[in-house]
């Protein structure tokens, strides 16, 4: 039983004790804490609590509302007056923890609670964050072997702290974070602060920072094994950049694994490392699993240019231990019409090297621009930074008939090159970009060759965004031939024609270039086009864009430019850009009243 005494006793002192209490109530993780009203104007709802910060700005107003155990209340009913005003006669200590991490250790603060009509609260605190407490002395010293280290040292020379700063506890921490992780990934595995501190001396208002970090030594990779039975040994060794011995660097594992995953072979790759304190070395084991073997791929669509069309392709992963691989496509449209294979070859750096034999049959059909055609070949293609350069060399015969032309065959043997540079934020969704690439081929009839011609190409595409919504794309390409012979005797599939989907939009496919004497297009010697586009994004991933295109291609030295027109709908869809244009072309003939595209792709 509870004695007489005591219970008025409880009854006076549960409100104290509540308040008590409070001060140790935690909210739950990830519980969302009400948004006070910020100012007099946004009062709380009547009978609830309204805390008001004046005088800062963000960030040092967010933490300080972090800070308010009284700020749990904020719109909502306040708990007992005696539990409030303890909440409220902390709230002047909270602040001032709040804005120490931010420099600011003397501020003059001004707090008041005042009951408000319809039995609400009102705490309201005006601010002056006072003077930041400057920074007097940075001491940063490193030893071990990261005081010889050039990555290092660069870190610490661009340090956010410096004397006469205002003292930035994040800062500070970030720095520590940047040393810690800079060791870890360098391999100083046994780094450790030796003197870490920030000193405050609030009489002579300064502070004082010292770091003090002890790297040790500096990590080696040691032996390095691969985990697999499918390739060869020498193959798998091409692929790295550093040996045993060399010094540990974690952005060397994830080169390699990202090298390794660019590759066909494996479908998974797992890195492990450990560090062996005994001999300061990581060996390094990579487990491979193979992709399947083959791969096969169909596929229905449409296209303007070449109307329904579809596609078969199998590719075989690896053929053999030495990472040969090949891939054989099969594609129909009633316009052209194409099968043909690849034997790729990995080079001496499989990431940046490799050779090919292909051959292929390309028949296509369409306005009397007919050939035929039989191609074999060989290339080499090497990744330079951000040039890919393919050199080729190209056996073909064709059978052709264009305009009003006699039908006749042609055989070339043709070396050629094709360099493309590409710098993108975003290969597929480009907000910032440049493609620049040329080509160059020819034939001589000193080489096996019924022809002599030369001919090159220009290609530039340029995409600059100009604010998070909207988007400017300038494209252009250039073309220019020179042959020996009668241009009757160039085959079709060399010659130069324009206007469709990836080039002059309002015209129809390959419906622009010089015409024989009864207006059918035979192509030209020359080309030029360009493009200019303005995209703008109205909702989501969903765009509008205007354009216009102008281009031709011709024989002089002049060309009679040809001009479409329109507007498209773009859609950032999950495997890349979907363009839907509507166009005209200005010129007719051969314009069109109008003429719908669709395209799919990377923008880059």
């Amino acid at each position: 039983m509870t004695r007489p005494g005591l219970r008025p006793c409880l009854i006076r002192c549960l409100p104290l004790l509540f308040a008590w209490l409070s001060l140790f109530a935690i909210p739950a993780h990830g519980q969302e804490q009400p948004t006070p009203p910020t100012s007099a104007s946004d009062p709380a709802p009547a009978g609830t609590l309204s805390v008001i910060v004046e005088g800062v700005e963000e960030p040092l107003r967010d933490n300080i509302m972090a800070h308010l155990d009284i700020n749990r209340f904020a719109g909502k009913a306040p708990p007992a007056e005696t539990e409030l005003r303890w909440l409220h006669t902390n709230a002047e200590r909270h602040i001032q923890e709040a804005l120490q991490p931010f420099g600011y250790y003397e501020p003059v603060i001004e707090s008041t609670l005042n009951q408000t009509t319809g039995g609400g609260w009102e705490a309201r605190y005006r601010i002056q964050p006072g003077r930041p407490l400057p920074i007097a002395l940075v001491d940063v010293q490193l030893t071990g072997d990261a005081a010889n280290d050039p990555v290092f040292q660069a870190l610490v020379d661009k340090r956010p702290l410096a004397k006469g700063q205002a003292l930035d506890h994040a800062k500070y921490e970030q720095f520590k974070q940047n040393l810690e992780a800079l060791a870890t990934e360098r391999g100083y595995f046994d780094a450790h602060f030796t003197e870490h501190a920030i000193q405050v001396d609030l009489h002579a208002y300064e502070a004082a920072i010292k770091l003090h970090y002890d790297t040790g030594k500096r990590y080696l990779f040691g032996d390095i094994t691969f985990k697999q039975n499918f390739l060869s040994p020498e193959l798998l060794s091409r692929y790295l950049r550093f040996k045993p011995s060399d010094p540990y660097d974690a952005n060397e594992l994830l080169k390699l694994q990202g090298d390794l995953g660019g590759s066909t072979y494996f479908s998974q790759i797992r890195i492990n490392t450990s560090p062996d304190a005994k001999t300061v070395s990581v060996p390094v084991d990579v487990a491979l699993e193979p992709n399947k073997k083959h791969k096969y791929s169909a596929g229905l669509g449409y296209g303007t240019d070449t109307g329904p069309r579809g596609k078969l392709k199998v590719e075989n992963r690896w053929l053999n231990r030495w990472g040969h691989y090949y891939e054989a496509e099969l594609q129909l449209s009633p316009i052209k019409s194409f099968i043909g294979g690849k034997y790729v070859i990995p080079g001496r750096d499989p990431v940046t090297e490799k050779y090919a034999l292909s051959a292929n049959y390309t028949l296509q059909n369409y306005q009397d621009q007919d050939f035929e055609r039989i191609a074999l070949g060989g290339s080499y293609q090497h990744e330079e930074g951000k040039w890919l350069k393919i050199y080729n060399l190209t056996m073909q015969y064709e059978d052709y008939k264009v305009g009003n032309e006699p039908r006749a065959t042609s055989f070339l043997l043709i070396p050629g090159l094709n360099w493309t540079w590409i710098d993108a934020d975003d290969r597929l969704f480009t907000t910032r970009g440049l493609m620049f690439g040329f080509e160059v081929r020819g034939a001589s009839t000193a080489l096996l060759s019924d022809i002599n011609f030369l001919q090159g190409l220009l290609h530039l595409k340029w995409i600059r965004a100009l604010n998070e919504d909207s988007r400017l794309i300038v494209r252009g390409d250039m073309g220019a031939t020179a042959i020996r012979e009668d241009f009757t005797k160039m085959p079709a599939s060399l010659r130069f024609f324009t206007g469709g989907d990836a080039s002059v939009r309002g015209y129809a496919y390959n419906k622009i270039g010089p015409t024989d004497n009864s207006g059918k297009i035979i192509g030209g010697k020359n080309l030029v086009v360009g493009s200019l586009e303005y995209e703008h994004r109205v909702w989501n991933n969903w765009g509008l864009a205007v354009f216009m295109d102008v281009g031709d291609a011709f024989d002089g030295a002049r060309p009679e430019l040809k001009t479409g027109a329109g507007v498209g709908v773009r859609w950032r869809s999950p495997i890349g850009p979907v363009r839907i244009d509507f166009a005209t072309g200005l010129d007719q003939p051969p314009g069109d009243t109008f003429r719908f595209s669709f395209s799919l792709g990377p923008d880059l």
